[in-house]
C-alpha cells in the first residue's frame, strides 16, 4: 500500500482548519484500508518545550535530549549531520468514532538554516523563477523553505526502500518548499500534491478591496470568460510571498481544492493551472443522529443562559462561531437580523443571536470572572485589556447600535475562545459545553466574503439548524452534490448583478455597490429564514431528518472514498 506524507504547520498543534482536515482524513476507515503509512512533517515550533509532540505524544527519537531508537536512530542521525539540524520523531494519536488512530510525526528544528540553504534557493530561482531575495525578511516564507531539504531527507530515511510509492501532500503554501525539492530531484517514486485549502492571493484581494466579494468574483468570472488571468487584472502579485509560492504549484503531479470556488481561483492564477486537471477534495462534515428532545434540551440550556443575562428567555437561538476577521463578514449578519427583526415581531416570536468570535486567544478564567462581576460581561463590554481589542471594538459598536433599535432580536457578543463556565463566567451553567452551541442552535450564520469551504457554517445542519451562508462558501457545492436540497440550507447571492460586466467593469465595483448588494440580499435572506424557521415539532423534526441525511452524504468517509482515493489513484507514481 502507498504511503502519504502530510506536510503541514499543524502537525501537532491546531492553529486553523487544516488540523481538522488531517484528523478527518486519517481517521476515516477507507483511508486506513488503502493507505499503508502516514507521516506528518512540519517544523519544530517549540525547540525548548518539554512535549515537542504535544500532550500524549510519544517521542521515539530526539538525539538532542538523549532519546535514541535503534531502529531509526542511525538513519535520522545521518540526516541531522548532513544538514546540521535537529530532528524529532515519534507518534501522536487522533480520536475517531471508531477508536484512536496513530500517526507518525517528523519535526525539523528550523531555528537555523540547514547546510547549503542558499544553494537550494538558487536552484528554486533557476528552475522555478522563485526569487527568495524578495521574501528573506518574511519568517513564514523562510521557515518552510528551511524545512524542505532535511524534511525530505528525513522522510526518505524513515521510509527506507520498501514504503513506496509515496504521496507528498503540501497542505497550503507551507508544504510547497518540500515538494519543490522533490520535483528538483526528480524522484519518480514520489508523487507531489498541492492541497489548496484556500488561494491566498484571492483572499488578500477580496479582503482588502472595498468591493470585497462583489468585486472579486465578478472580476474572476468575467476574466475567465475572456481568457485573462489574475496578474493581468490586478497587476503582479509576486511581491506577496504566498502568491509567489502558490503560483508555482502547477508543477505538482496533483492539485487538490477544498471547494468549487477554490478550483476557479486556482485556474484564475494562470494558464498553467487552467490547463491542468484539478481535483475537488471537499472537507467532511460530522453527522450524528439526534432526537428533537435532545435538541430542545440543548436549546433550553442556551435559553436559560440568555435569560440570566437578558432577563427573558428567547424563543429562538441563532449562532455564529468564527474568527473575528474581515473575511467572515460579521456585519452582514446584523444586516440580515435588522430585516428579520420586524418579521419575527409580527409572528410574536423573539430570539437571541450569539456571536462567539474573538481576535485574541482564550481569556483567563480569572479575567472572565472579574469582568463579569465588575460590569456584567459579556452582556456589557469595555474597551481595552482584558476585554475589547481592535476589531472587537468595531464589532461591539455595531452590536450596541443594533440592540438599541431592535425589538424581537438581541445580539450577545461573546469575545472569547471557548463555551463553558470557566470561559464565559458564572452566569453560565456548569453543565454547558460547546456542543450545546451546536445542538441548540436554530440557525448558524456564515455570510463570508471569502470562505474556501466553511465547516462551521454547515456543521449544524445535522442538528436540525438552518445554515445561512453566502454563495462563495465552498460547502455549497458539496451540499448540492449530495443530491438533496435541504430546507435548512439558505444561500445569499451577494455577487449577483443586475447586468453583466466585463472584468474592467467589475474592478469599478466599490463599497457603495457592495452595500447595495448587501441590502438586497439581506432582505432576501431574512424573508427566507423567517419562512423556514419551524413553527412546531413536526417542522422541527423535518429539519432534523433532512439535515442528518444531507450531512451523512458529506462525511469524511465519502470524501476519502469518492474524492481523495480516486484522485490519488490517477496520479500514483510507480511502486
Amino acid at each position: 500500500m502507498p504511503s502519504i506524507v502530510h506536510i503541514t504547520h499543524e502537525a501537532i498543534h491546531a492553529s486553523g482548519g487544516i488540523s481538522s482536515v488531517l484528523k478527518g482524513l486519517i481517521t476515516a476507515r477507507a483511508y486506513a484500508q488503502r493507505i499503508g503509512r502516514t507521516l506528518l512533517l512540519g517544523p519544530l515550533t517549540d525547540p525548548q518545550g518539554p512535549d515537542p509532540l504535544g500532550a500524549g505524544g510519544a517521542v521515539v527519537y530526539d538525539q538532542a535530549r538523549g532519546i535514541w531508537s535503534g531502529e531509526v536512530g542511525p538513519a535520522l542521525s545521518r540526516v541531522e549531520i548532513r544538514w546540521g539540524v535537529r530532528l524529532v520523531y515519534g507518534w501522536r494519536t487522533m480520536d475517531s468514532p471508531s477508536g484512536r488512530v496513530g500517526a507518525e510525526v517528523l519535526l525539523v528544528d528550523v531555528s537555523h538554516p540547514p547546510h547549503g540553504f542558499n544553494d537550494f534557493k538558487y536552484y528554486l530561482s533557476q528552475r522555478f523563477g522563485l526569487d527568495s531575495r524578495r521574501h528573506e525578511g518574511t519568517w513564514e516564507y523562510e521557515q518552510y523553505l528551511r524545512l524542505a531539504e532535511p524534511g525530505l531527507d528525513g522522510v526518505r530515511a524513515l521510509l527506507g526502500e520498501d514504503q513506496y510509492p509515496c504521496f507528498l501532500i503540501a497542505h497550503e503554501f507551507m508544504g510547497l518548499g518540500t515538494v519543490f525539492k522533490a520535483i528538483l530531484e526528480g524522484d519518480r517514486r514520489l508523487a507531489t500534491i498541492f492541497y489548496a485549502h484556500e488561494v491566498a492571493t484571492a483572499r488578500l484581494i477580496t479582503e482588502s478591496h472595498p468591493g470585497h466579494d462583489v468585486m472579486f468574483y465578478n472580476a474572476l468570472r468575467a476574466a475567465r470568460r475572456e481568457g485573462v488571468y489574475m496578474d493581468e487584472v490586478f497587476g503582479s502579485q509576486d511581491g506577496y510571498f504566498k502568491h509567489a509560492l502558490v503560483r508555482q504549484a502547477w508543477r505538482c503531479d496533483g492539485l487538490f481544492a477544498v471547494g468549487d470556488w477554490v478550483v476557479e481561483e486556482l485556474r484564475f492564477l494562470g494558464p498553467q493551472f487552467a490547463r491542468r486537471q484539478l481535483d475537488l477534495v471537499y472537507n467532511g462534515v460530522p453527522a450524528a443522529p439526534m432526537t428533537l428532545g435532545e435538541k430542545n434540551r440543548a436549546r433550553g440550556r442556551l435559553q436559560e443562559y440568555a435569560q440570566g443575562l437578558l432577563g427573558w428567555a428567547p424563543n429562538l437561538v441563532f449562532t455564529h462561531v468564527a474568527r473575528l476577521v474581515t473575511s467572515k463578514g460579521l456585519w452582514r449578519d446584523l444586516m440580515v437580523l435588522e430585516r428579520l427583526d420586524p418579521l419575527l415581531a409580527s409572528q410574536g416570536r423573539n430570539g437571541i443571536f450569539i456571536v462567539l468570535a474573538t481576535e485574541s486567544g482564550r481569556r483567563a478564567a480569572g479575567d472572565v470572572a472579574s469582568m463579569a462581576g465588575e460590569y456584567g460581561w459579556p452582556l456589557v463590554h469595555r474597551e481595552g485589556h482584558p476585554d475589547l481589542s481592535g476589531r472587537e471594538v468595531d464589532f461591539d459598536l455595531l452590536v450596541r447600535t443594533f440592540n438599541a433599535r431592535s425589538r424581537a432580536l438581541k445580539v450577545l457578543f461573546v469575545n472569547q475562545f471557548g463555551w463553558d463556565q470557566a470561559s464565559c463566567g458564572p452566569a453560565m451553567s456548569p453543565q454547558m459545553g460547546f456542543a450545546d452551541l451546536r445542538l441548540g442552535s436554530d440557525a448558524e450564520f456564515g455570510l463570508s466574503i471569502y470562505e474556501p469551504f466553511g465547516i462551521a457554517q454547515v456543521e449544524p445542519l445535522s442538528y436540525g439548524a438552518i445554515s445561512v451562508v453566502s454563495e462563495v462558501c465552498g460547502c455549497a457545492g458539496f451540499v448540492k452534490g449530495t443530491g438533496t436540497a435541504p430546507t435548512g440550507f439558505i444561500q445569499g447571492a451577494y455577487t449577483r448583478l443586475e447586468r453583466a460586466v466585463d472584468w474592467r467593469g467589475a474592478l469599478a465595483l466599490e463599497a457603495e455597490h457592495r452595500h447595495q448588494a448587501e441590502l438586497r440580499t439581506s432582505r432576501e435572506l431574512a424573508a427566507a429564514l423567517a419562512a423556514r424557521l419551524p413553527s412546531g415539532p413536526r417542522e422541527a423534526e423535518r429539519l432534523l431528518d433532512e439535515g442528518y441525511r444531507t450531512a451523512s452524504r458529506m462525511s469524511w468517509e465519502r470524501v476519502v472514498q469518492e474524492y481523495l482515493l480516486p484522485a490519488l489513484q490517477r496520479i500514483a507514481p510507480p511502486g
